[in-house]
Formats: C-alpha cells, sequence, structure tokens
C-alpha cells in the first residue's frame, strides 16, 4: 500500500513538485518506499491486511521451478520463491528497486537473479520460465497489451501466469471513505474512463514526486489474456483479514499509522486485492 497525496488538492506550488518519467520516479522515491512499506520475506504477500500464499496456495509447487517476477521492486517475493526451492528471477524498471532487492538478498543469504528492464521487452528467450507472477504492477504498464504479449512468449506450454493487483473499482474510481446512513461506505466513481492515475508522494525530506499509473477494467484484463492465448483458471477478490490473523508486519501498520486503519475499515465495504491465475 502506498501513502499518497493525491495531487488534485495540492497544498504547495506547481513547481515545487518533481515530473519524472516513471522509472526515474521509484528511483526517487525507492529508499522511502521500501522502508515505509515492510514488505514481509518469510511469504509471498498478495496485499496488506489480506492472506499470503501459504493460506491461499494459489500458486501450488513451485520448487524447481523456473519462475520469472515481473515489475518485482525490491524482490520480496522472489526471494521467498527461492526459499521454497524455486529458481527466481527479477525484474524490475527502476534501478535502484533492483539495488535494494540485491542488497535484501545478500542480507538474507538468498540467490535471485536480478535485472533492471522492461516488462513490455523481456530480455529472456521464447519459453523460458514455468511461471510468471506480477504483484501489484501491471497498473504501472503504459501498454498492457505488449506485456501480456511478452509474458506469453517467455513463459513453456501450460506455464501459469499470476497476476495480483488493485480492483479497479477502488484504484481508478477514487474509492474515498464516506457515510451512508451512518455506516461506512465506499464512493465509486468513473469505472469506464480508461485513463492515466495520477498523485503525489511526499519524502521525508520535503521533495514532492509526481507519480502515475494506468487504468484498466476487470475486463480489460481479462480480455487480453485471452485474446493472448491464455486461459482463466481462477480469480478471487481478496477479502481481508481478522486484525488476529494478519502477518505481524500488517498488525504493527493497523496500530501506528493512522491512514493504514482507514485503509482496512474500508477493505471491509469493498475489494481491494485481486488475483487472476492464467495458464497459457
Amino acid at each position: 500500500m502506498n501513502r499518497i497525496c493525491f495531487a488534485e488538492q495540492p497544498s504547495y506550488h506547481e513547481s515545487d513538485v518533481l515530473s519524472l518519467p516513471l522509472k526515474e520516479g521509484w528511483n526517487k522515491i525507492s529508499d522511502d518506499y521500501q522502508q515505509r512499506m515492510e514488505i514481509p520475506t518469510d511469504d509471498i504477500c498478495w496485499g496488506d491486511f489480506v492472506a499470503t500464499e501459504s493460506r491461499l496456495g494459489v500458486l501450488g509447487e513451485v520448487r524447481g521451478k523456473r519462475i520469472l517476477e515481473i515489475g518485482c521492486g525490491a524482490a520480496q517475493n522472489s526471494l521467498v520463491l527461492s526459499k521454497w526451492g524455486a529458481h527466481a528471477f527479477g525484474i524490475d524498471l527502476s534501478r535502484r528497486q533492483i539495488l535494494h532487492g540485491r542488497q535484501l538478498s545478500r542480507k538474507e543469504a538468498v540467490e535471485v537473479n536480478l535485472l533492471v528492464g522492461s516488462i513490455d521487452s523481456l530480455p529472456f528467450k521464447d519459453e523460458t520460465f514455468d511461471m510468471i507472477i506480477a504483484a501489484r504492477t501491471l497498473h504501472y504498464v503504459p501498454d498492457l497489451k505488449a506485456a501480456i504479449s511478452e509474458v506469453h512468449r517467455v513463459l513453456v506450454e501450460k506455464g501459469c501466469f499470476t497476476i495480483n493487483t488493485v480492483h479497479p473499482l477502488i484504484w481508478g474510481s477514487a474509492g474515498k471513505l464516506a457515510k451512508y446512513r451512518g455506516k461506512p461506505a465506499v464512493t465509486i466513481r468513473n469505472y469506464f474512463e480508461r485513463r492515466v492515475v495520477r498523485w503525489i508522494n511526499k519524502l521525508p525530506n520535503g521533495t514532492r514526486v509526481k507519480m502515475h499509473s494506468y487504468y484498466q477494467t476487470l475486463q480489460d484484463h481479462f480480455d487480453i489474456l485471452i485474446q493472448n492465448g491464455f486461459t482463466i483458471e481462477r480469480y478471487m477478490e481478496l477479502e481481508r483479514l481478522h486484525e488476529s490473523a494478519l502477518h505481524p508486519l500488517n498488525q504493527e501498520k493497523l496500530k501506528k499509522d493512522k491512514k493504514a486503519r482507514q485503509f482496512y475499515t474500508k477493505m471491509k465495504e469493498v475489494p481491494y486485492w485481486v488475483i487472476i491465475k492464467a495458464r497459457k
């Protein structure tokens, strides 16, 4: 979960904000992002406040398989896959994110192959991987068709592609917490308007960085997968867990972060994280 200040209501002059390409934006915010997010490396994370892979069992057996994580960030999920016996690879557009991943892999003495590169032009031969995962990544890709076409190319026949993303009802439609008849509710608007979603990241030193992602509907994801030769095997809208069942890092977030508590409240009303598992 990224803590964001939406740009529609700025409390500062536009000239104070750094406007960078997405790659450079991630390089700029990476240090702060990794420090704040506290992503676990003992289980695959499918989003804040929901069940992890050990409980959901989405991927199945990973031991001995070649698995690529696209948009891996600091590669926490890739480290987990390696610990579980997979031959893990990760790729991200941000050199700074990959640097964090390499530092983390050395710290935990885990072998992961990490590369800086573009998701829509993967530097691998055809049919290289048994599985590919994209965890909270594809909404940063400007050309979803090109990215999924590349995933299909580098997957072996019958290989699996698992997407974990923010539900479009929330991500692109503002999804602000409100009240309806005295009870919590979430506002939804402009679901069908494909567009760029923009926000401002404020860093601890006061620097403000423009960030953006690309909004598409669930139907768009399903259509592009099917058009590229995938069969949909599983679709999940992840429900929030009771506080007592949360990963310890998530429990700490609820205790110390007011925005995390608001986020958790919102998740009672609507799905925030979704998983789509497809097979080539």
